[in-house]
């Protein structure tokens, strides 16, 4: 399968290339790297993911993901300086260092903001946000179906994350085509909402197919206030283990999602880029 990444040029500086991994779409509430980026006076060259099109379930090899993420980055010839990641991204953050530690002469430094795992109730969430954009097309008999499966599906004995996500995206589509053919819609939106909702759903499966812990030991996490993000979150549930889970963490007072939109955050990241 031909897996198309690009990045988003968030802002031209000099030849130092910093990665940032994260899945931001409009209208989303929570600050994202834009707002981040627009704070900090480091000059470098700033690329934001945009994320292959794959649907959940399709088969594809999780190498041939993040590789498909590298392959802009290898084209251009340029050096990494750095690699940040915000939630689930923190996982895609370590595996793309990981890659680029092999590949140039120097690792990039690893910058983490409210870094967690993926897992079904994170998709369960997601969906529920994402499903919402078709609230103005659903019956009710729409709602009650979705939210039916969602729970279902949930608590099936042995349901892992990538059969969650490709059930979903399954309901999601059964429903959203009856709604898009009642409501007129044309076919060009229908197929720009199931790429948009595939590569989200694909984003967030595939993330559970790797292990980034070796990595956030070696990285710097920026932690908001939220008690169910991030770290705060591993520490409660104890997903990841009782020990160590990053090599340092700074603490905000700031919640999850205006975590990239602080101004203390822009100041602690532009001094760990001095180093």
């Amino acid at each position: 399968m031909n897996l198309n990444t690009t990045w988003n040029t968030l802002r031209s500086g000099s030849d130092e290339l910093i990665l940032c991994a994260d899945f931001h779409t409009t209208g989303r509430p929570e600050a994202g790297f834009p707002d981040l980026v627009a704070q900090l006076g480091h000059d470098a060259t700033f690329w934001h993911v945009n994320p292959p099109v794959v649907a959940p379930g399709s088969g594809t090899d999780v190498k041939e993901y993040v590789q498909s993420w590298l392959e802009p980055v290898r084209e251009q010839g340029l050096t990494v300086r750095a690699v940040f990641g915000y939630c689930v991204g923190a996982v895609y953050a370590a595996a793309l260092a990981d890659e680029l530690a092999g590949s140039q002469a120097q690792a990039p430094q690893v910058v983490l903001f409210d870094p967690e795992p993926t897992s079904m109730e994170t998709i369960r969430y997601q969906f529920g946000n994402v499903f919402g954009m078709l609230s103005s097309i659903l019956t009710e008999e729409d709602v009650a179906e979705t939210q039916g499966e969602v729970e279902r599906l949930i608590q099936v004995d042995g349901m892992t994350v990538g059969n969650y996500a490709s059930e979903l995206y399954r309901t999601f589509r059964q429903v959203g085509e009856r709604a898009f053919e009642r409501a007129g819609l044309d076919q060009e939106y229908g197929t720009e909402m199931w790429a948009l909702f595939s590569a989200f759903l694909s984003y967030l499966s595939f993330a559970d197919r790797l292990d980034p812990r070796d990595r956030w030991l070696e990285s710097t996490a920026l932690s908001s206030s939220g008690e169910y993000n991030g770290l705060n979150r591993l520490r409660r549930t104890g997903e990841f283990g009782a020990g160590e889970l990053v090599a340092r963490e700074i603490r905000f007072d700031a919640g999850h999602g205006e975590l990239l939109r602080s101004d203390g955050v822009a100041q602690a990241v532009g001094k760990l880029l001095e180093r």
